[in-house]
């Protein structure tokens, strides 16, 4: 039997519930924002039928009114054994609610009917119960975007191991045609020996077997290439801790052609053995 992962996100509003929703999506989640009570469990049935792994809802105070018995709702999905439920409550401090809704000048939800700060203290009473219910409480009071991310990624983490990993882009290009713009790491081979000054090389590419055997007779490039690796590693491991969801590595020489061309593809092969990220060469 396969196990769907589904994530309610809900809270106090202002607590940044708009900001995680686009850090799932973000990591590959298929995510649905303010969802009404009449297509919730219709969204659920789809996650079962279908081929998404992972389903993001956030449910606001103006839905959650609405469900009546909010913990009949979330004590069915909790008895569904094909359905793997965390709801992540996410609070934050009435005065720095108020501060933020001050300074962004948007409308509490509830703010028709009351005041601002009295519309903050009915909808803490209105959620109560979620959150007495939730698996986990995050308080972004005097939380940097980023922190509250990895906080995120952290229960993500203990959910499934396997959600959407970082894709890596594997790139060749000719310096003589520009650096790629959203490159997140360069890499100048130029240092290289040049086949293009070398006749029966000329015409070949870095995927032929010639050009790979004239590199690697090059001294040092065994080692830079460990190096070099090794960098990449590092850095993709450290922008997953940080939630990115996408990687470009650009290899560069001065046409693009053979040393760029041959270090990528073996860049590619060897960050693929090591079935690192969701990986793509080009």
């Amino acid at each position: 039997m396969i196990t769907r992962n589904l994530i309610i996100i809900t809270g106090m509003s202002g607590a940044g519930k708009s900001s995680a929703l686009s850090f799932l999506e973000d990591l590959g989640l298929f995510c649905v924002d303010n969802v009404p009570q009449t297509v919730f469990m219709e969204l659920v049935e789809m996650l079962r039928d279908s081929k998404i792994d992972s389903l993001a809802i956030v449910m606001d105070v103006r839905s959650i009114s609405k469900f009546g018995q909010i913990g009949k709702l979330i004590d069915k999905l909790r008895n569904m054994k094909d359905i793997n439920t965390k709801l992540i409550f996410l609070d934050a401090d009435d005065d720095v609610l108020v501060y933020r809704y001050r300074k962004t000048r948007r409308a509490h939800p509830l703010q028709k009917q009351y005041p601002l700060e009295e519309a903050i203290k009915v909808e803490r009473g209105m959620l109560s119960e979620l959150m007495k219910l939730s698996d986990v409480v995050i308080n972004t009071s005097n939380m940097e975007i980023q922190e509250m991310r990895n906080r995120i990624l952290q229960v993500l983490e203990k959910i499934n191991s396997e959600l959407p990993p970082i894709r890596v882009i594997v790139e060749s290009f000719s310096f003589g045609a520009g650096i790629p713009l959203d490159a997140n790491l360069v890499f100048d081979v130029r240092f290289l020996p040049n086949p293009y000054y070398i006749k029966e090389l000329s015409g070949l590419t870095g995927l032929d077997k010639e050009i790979e055997e004239f590199i690697e007779s090059f001294e040092s490039f065994s080692k830079y290439f460990e190096n070099l690796l090794g960098v990449c590693k590092i850095t993709i491991e450290q922008f997953l801790r940080t939630g990115r969801n996408q990687l470009k590595i650009a290899v560069g020489c001065t046409g693009g052609r053979h040393r760029s061309v041959y270090v990528a593809q073996k860049l590619y092969q060897a960050l693929k053995e090591d079935k690192i990220g969701c990986l793509k060469n080009q």
